[in-house]
């Protein structure tokens, strides 16, 4: 699951480097969607099934957030 969401996720913070979007903003993104990702690793092995979803739904919307950001700029 984590490969298949690389690819957004790359695209998302090029672009927003592209973009010139606030470095922070973006920092703070990237950095959320990381821990996210690796909360989720550790929630799933943990079996713990609603901590995974809320964890893989963070790390969609900071990806979406990512998106947004380098629309506004």
């Amino acid at each position: 699951n984590g490969f298949e969401s690389l690819p957004g996720f790359a695209a998302a913070a090029i672009i927003a480097q592209m973009a010139h979007a606030p470095q922070p903003r973006v920092d703070a993104l990237a950095t959320t969607r990381v821990v996210a990702r690796v909360a989720y690793v550790a929630v799933y092995l943990a079996d713990w099934s609603r901590l995974r979803t809320t964890s893989q739904f963070l790390s969609l919307g900071c990806v979406l957030a990512l998106f947004v950001v380098a629309g506004s700029a």
